[in-house]
């Protein structure tokens, strides 16, 4: 369990900003205190955006996670925001834990100004587009496809340079250390998941700022955004029995993507590193679809900050980071 100083629960909440999901760039601020702590109802999302894009040939359209299935589907830049888009209305981006299909916000309890989990206490479930981002992600073209998360793509900080020595020329750095708050996109983690299947078949699970750790001694906290290897590549998480888990590679789960090779001239790239088919185009079944012209799937993409991580904390409120997803099409083999 990841410590903090802070004594004070009452802070508020991670928020979302300027949310955008995909082919683009988020900044997501959050407002909070440590690894775990309480709601402060008073935090409401400000400014949230998600863009979407969709390569040559594929149509795409994105609902909150188990609303309707859309109607219409668009080529190209779509845009939704709070404006056009009720699901993204009350979204904040809360610590909790998973495994990427389930989610859990555990009892939690306060012992010399740090928090806790509890696991003999009452734990909850939490609820989508409000704790966490969950959106519906429907693909469909004339031909059949699979598609997969790119390579490319990307979960960084918003911050070009995250540590100096003396803490100069940091964006948005930290009252606790030489460091940005942008770091918390270490906390960050992203998953794909069919939940169409029984049980859910999770896609991907990534964990996209590897290389950055956050550490704390009695009075002080330090940061490294160059680590190579270690528990900073591995998702540390508590289980629907209410155990601590670890995901270290692609044998604890086939799902799991951290890139171990992401150092280019001394710098983490934040890229996934592959590419990772998240569904595979097919023609709809049932009475009524014989007609249908198109293939199509869809999946259900969440969003969080993982609680068990070093940089869900205090150190690290109102950081902001960057997404850019970058969806791919290749042709079905036979």
């Amino acid at each position: 369990m990841k410590n903090s100083t802070a004594p004070n629960r009452k802070t508020g909440r991670m928020i979302a900003k300027n949310l955008i999901v995909l082919f683009t760039v988020a900044l997501a601020g959050f407002c909070g205190i440590q690894a775990w702590f309480t709601d402060k109802n008073s935090v409401d999302a400000n400014g949230i955006e998600v863009e979407c894009q969709a390569p040559d040939g594929i149509e795409i359209a994105v609902v909150g996670h188990g609303a309707p299935a859309p109607t219409a589907y668009k080529t190209g830049n779509i845009t939704l925001s709070k404006a056009n888009c009720n699901f993204l209305d009350k979204l904040q981006l809360t610590e909790i834990t998973g495994d990427g299909t389930y989610f859990s916000k555990p009892s939690l309890i306060q012992s010399g100004g740090q928090a806790h989990v509890n696991p003999d206490g009452e734990w909850s479930k939490p609820t989508e587009n409000l704790h966490y981002l969950s959106f519906d992600l429907y693909i469909r073209a004339k031909s059949q496809y699979n598609i997969s998360i790119g390579k490319k793509s990307t979960i960084k900080p918003d911050a070009p340079q995250l540590t100096t020595q003396d803490g100069t020329g940091i964006k948005n750095k930290s009252k606790y250390g030489n460091f940005s708050r942008d770091s918390v996109v270490g906390a960050v983690r992203f998953s794909v998941v069919d939940y169409k299947q029984d049980p859910p078949s999770k896609k991907l699970l990534w964990l996209p700022a590897p290389n950055i750790l956050l550490k704390q001694t009695t009075d002080a906290y330090t940061l490294s955004d160059n680590m190579p290897s270690g528990e900073s590549y591995s998702h540390v998480y508590y289980d629907t029995k209410k155990a601590q888990q670890t995901i270290s590679d692609s044998k604890t789960d086939s799902a799991f993507v951290v890139n171990k090779d992401g150092f280019v001239d001394g710098k983490f790239t934040y890229e996934l590193g592959k590419n990772q088919t998240i569904a595979r185009l097919e023609k709809p079944s049932g009475t009524g679809q014989e007609n249908d012209q198109f293939y199509s799937a869809m999946v259900t993409c969440n969003m969080w900050i993982e609680g068990e991580d070093a940089e869900a904390r205090l150190a690290l409120v109102n950081g902001k980071f960057n997404v850019n997803l970058v969806l791919t099409k290749e042709t079905k083999e036979s």
